[in-house]
């Protein structure tokens, strides 16, 4: 073999274990996704901030030369996507292991969020998922993933759900007797969400009871979305028992106005319903409540987690994540 031969033999083979131990390296410190923290920042009127920390394992690539990261992700709620966002060009935090990114969900969202809540029996399935890449030297080294994923449930109806016996009175006796009330959600629609509830009652009076009219009223956190009339005139006959039906509704256009009152109390609202009906009793016309088919109930949500995951922070940390969560001077 000539000198120059086996020279150039010597620079391939030298070229040949660089390159893989170059290879090896890269290979070795391809970062991981350890860990997703995601919690509420500012919210408007108009839209709500999802702040997200993604935690990086083996970040020495992130730290040389010219490496930086593209960052994607999606919030997404029962597969509804609510925010989807790419950052690129991004850098480790002071930390030096993980990075920080935020998007914004438009409030308009909300009530298909709400529909498809309800819909699901009260059940949302809320997904965090990141997607970072890594540029070094050229070549594209994507992390392996980790996703963030919470089911919350709630149970806004079970209040009406009883058989308790109640008495209603009315002109200063007892003209109605209640032995069972019951409420179901109907199909909601991003419009719309009816509550088809219902009231089994006795008259143990000598006369009819006729009822002219039932209204209602739904609130949540003091906001009215809803109201209307829930039943027509119907006559409870002297010593007999009927089923009182009784459909309200809630105006998920007005949900966006709700959802930042939802926020500002973390993730805390009340339900309220109340309904009334107009009677006619001998002769004279009233309207009283039907306490026995109105009630509130307290709920929480706790949509990304954070409230679990803040669990330990001090009085002043949870004071200083409210003041972020405000609205804008």
């Amino acid at each position: 073999m000539s000198r120059r031969r086996a020279a150039l033999a010597v620079l391939a083979a030298i070229v040949l274990t660089g390159g893989t131990a170059t290879y090896g390296v890269i290979t070795a410190d391809r970062p991981q996704v350890e860990s997703v923290e995601t919690e509420w920042g500012t919210v408007t009127d108009e839209r709500t901030e999802v702040e997200t920390r993604i935690g990086v394992d083996e970040p020495s690539v992130l730290r040389a030369g010219d490496a930086v990261a593209d960052v994607s992700y999606t919030v997404s709620a029962n597969d509804i996507v609510l925010a989807s966002e790419r950052d690129n060009r991004v850098r480790l935090d002071e930390t030096g292991r993980a990075v920080t990114v935020s998007t914004w969900i438009d409030n308009d969202e909300i009530p298909a969020w709400w529909a498809s809540h309800v819909n699901r029996n009260e059940t949302t399935t809320v997904r965090v998922e990141p997607d970072v890449v890594t540029t070094y030297g050229g070549i594209r080294l994507p992390a392996d993933g980790a996703a963030q994923e919470r089911t919350v449930r709630t149970d806004l109806l079970e209040p009406l759900r009883t058989n308790q016996t109640r008495r209603f009175r009315a002109y200063d006796r007892t003209v109605l007797v209640v032995d069972e009330t019951d409420a179901e959600w109907g199909t909601a629609t991003e419009n719309r969400t009816p509550i088809d509830a219902s009231a089994t009652v006795t008259n143990p009076t000598g006369l009819p009871v006729p009822i002219t009219e039932i209204g209602y009223t739904v609130r949540l956190n003091g906001i009215v979305v809803g109201e209307g009339v829930a039943a027509d005139q119907t006559v409870i006959p002297a010593g007999s028992t009927r089923t009182i039906d009784a459909g309200a509704a809630i105006d998920n256009a007005e949900l966006d106005d709700w959802w930042v009152t939802h926020l500002r109390n973390d993730e805390t609202s009340n339900l309220t319903v109340e309904f009334d009906a107009t009677l006619e009793y001998a002769g004279i016309r009233r309207t009283v409540p039907l306490e026995f088919l109105s009630y509130d109930r307290t709920f929480r949500t706790d949509l990304l987690g954070s409230a679990d995951a803040n669990e330990a922070e001090s009085a002043s940390d949870r004071d200083d994540q409210r003041e972020r969560v405000r609205r804008p001077n």
